[in-house]
């Protein structure tokens, strides 16, 4: 029997990876990276994203955590840097960035971003201490997470590869 997810994974499905189709974490994993990591790491964010959306965020696992705070500092800082990242709905993954660039082996990077999330001068870590530092005017914060952006932008080469290999290391921990 043809359902329209069958179609629609058979009809994604290629030699070289292109995008997410609905697959499972084993499918995925079941796809040749051919330097394609890009790609097959943002299709692991979509299917950890859709993950939350039907089971809630309680529901996921340290790894497919750690697949939603990279990818979330990645796509921010590269977008806008990390005043970026603090003011829009990635901070939330401010408590738990630093340890998950550290657990893929990024750790240039987690420096990097402990001293951009040092620049808020915060005395607990979470979202709303981050909104409240993030509305006032400041300069001196601003000029430091403009360095730290700097920083981030030289340094930051293989986070892609780092994520995939990391999944493919603790596969058993992503689930969707």
């Amino acid at each position: 029997m043809r359902t329209k997810a069958n179609h629609r994974k058979r009809r994604c499905r290629t030699d070289c990876f292109v995008g997410y189709c609905g697959e499972t974490a084993a499918e995925l994993f079941s796809h040749p990276p051919q330097g394609r990591y890009d790609a097959l790491v943002q299709a692991f964010r979509e299917g950890v994203q859709r993950k939350t959306v039907r089971k809630g965020e309680r529901a996921l696992t340290a790894e497919e955590r750690v697949v939603l705070a990279v990818t979330a500092l990645e796509h921010e800082v590269n977008n806008g840097g990390y005043d970026q990242f603090f003011r829009n709905s990635s901070r939330k993954f401010a408590p738990v960035v630093v340890d998950s660039l550290m657990r893929i082996g990024h750790p240039t990077e987690a420096k990097i971003t402990q001293r951009a999330i040092d620049a808020l001068h915060l005395r607990t870590l979470n979202v709303r201490a981050i909104n409240s530092a993030m509305a006032t005017i400041s300069d001196p914060r601003d000029g430091k997470l403009e360095r730290c952006d700097h920083s981030f932008y030289k340094v930051q080469r293989g986070t892609a590869r780092r994520l995939y290999t990391s999944l493919k290391i603790n596969r058993a921990h992503i689930n969707f």
